[in-house]
């Protein structure tokens, strides 16, 4: 959410006329983007909720329009239609990706868990292997370690 904010900030700002961001602006936006990151998980109201949302993604692009100004100084104390209108649209389409993320990425998550583990971890060609059973009798193979050695149930003897 907060890198999505940051994002759509610098775009919003540099597509209505603004100056593309420069190191120091960069520098903000990075911060920024922490600092909203952690109210965002710290601050109860805010993680759940449109309200909370909107609440989050205004004051993410009214902070990051301030330190883009700053960082580019120019200085024009209240933000033009076209500034204003680009920022409003930016919370919009935060909005909406945000509420995306939220429903797809549960489900992303859960095929992942299901096709990682296959790819990463493939199951050997020859079967199920000797050791494992899922269930019914244990297998009567033993290994020649086994068969070789001695087993002593009980104590040792003193």
């Amino acid at each position: 959410m907060a890198a999505v904010t940051v994002t759509m900030a610098v775009a919003a700002h540099s597509g209505s006329g603004g100056p593309a961001p420069d190191a120091t602006s960069v520098l903000l936006l990075l911060g920024l983007s922490a600092v909203l990151a952690t109210a965002a998980r710290s601050v109860p109201g805010l993680s759940t909720g449109a309200t909370g949302l909107v609440v989050l993604l205004t004051a993410g692009q009214l902070v990051a329009h301030l330190m883009l100004s700053v960082s580019a100084h120019h200085h024009h104390g209240v933000m033009g239609s076209a500034m204003l209108g680009a920022h409003v649209v930016a919370v919009g389409v935060c909005a909406l990706l945000v509420a995306l993320a939220e429903r797809i990425g549960p489900r992303c998550v859960a095929a992942l868990g299901r096709v990682l583990p296959r790819l990463l971890c493939p199951t050997p060609t020859s079967g199920v292997l000797p050791w494992f059973v899922l269930g019914g009798d244990v297998p009567t193979q033993r290994s020649a370690v086994i068969a070789v050695s001695v087993g002593r149930r009980g104590p040792p003897r003193v």
